[in-house]
């Protein structure tokens, strides 16, 4: 159980670190960066496009029907998202408000973990998740031309994400280990009655 913990604070540190970086670099080179992104985007699309495309040929015997036609629709839209990136700008700030909202949401959760697990300013944590989740909404809300949010402004969002989920692990973090301080003194009292 310890090992899974571990692991889950580990994905969420790297998660954070990422959100952080990739904020920065959004600051830094708004424009380039969008571009950048939806081009790989749509290589990514094309490649697998293409891959569906040879293993359609190359696998005879156990070919579906549907691997060439989807692999050809694959890889032209792929080429086509590629050369005109801007075709789906909108898609990948949808990505981003997703996987803010999803954090927020997350940090939503470490919030009522950390009130049951007695820590004092679990309400910091429950603010900055709904914080989050608000951040995602505008992003998503955003992309539909309701509003103007410059690039920047989500540079700025994924900032305050990846930052805001570090400082919620450490709480978490310390909140787990203080229950389980707790939960060995509780073990340790009962293994000293028993020996009585």
């Amino acid at each position: 159980m310890k090992e899974f913990f571990e692991r889950v604070k580990m994905d969420a540190i790297i998660s954070a670190l990422l959100c952080l970086a990739f904020g920065v670099v959004l600051i830094l080179w708004p424009v380039k960066v969008t571009i950048a992104a939806c081009k790989l985007i749509g290589a990514v699309i094309a490649v697998l496009g293409v891959v569906r495309v040879i293993s359609y040929f190359m696998n005879t015997k156990e070919n579906h029907g549907i691997n060439l036609p989807l692999g050809l629709v694959l890889t032209l839209v792929g080429v086509f998202i590629f050369l005109r990136p801007a075709s789906i700008e909108n898609l990948l700030l949808i990505g981003i408000g997703v996987v803010l909202f999803v954090h927020g949401f997350e940090d939503f959760k470490y919030a009522l973990e950390t009130k049951r697990g007695s820590y004092d300013n679990w309400w910091v944590i429950l603010l900055l998740g709904l914080l989050g989740m608000a951040l995602g909404i505008l992003c998503i809300i955003d992309c539909f031309g309701v509003i103007t949010v410059a690039l920047t402004v989500v540079g700025v969002a994924l900032i305050y994400d990846g930052l805001s989920d570090l400082w919620i692990i450490s709480r978490v973090n310390k909140t787990a280990k203080s229950i389980l301080a707790q939960a060995k003194a509780v073990d340790s009292e009962i293994l000293e009655e028993e020996d009585i």
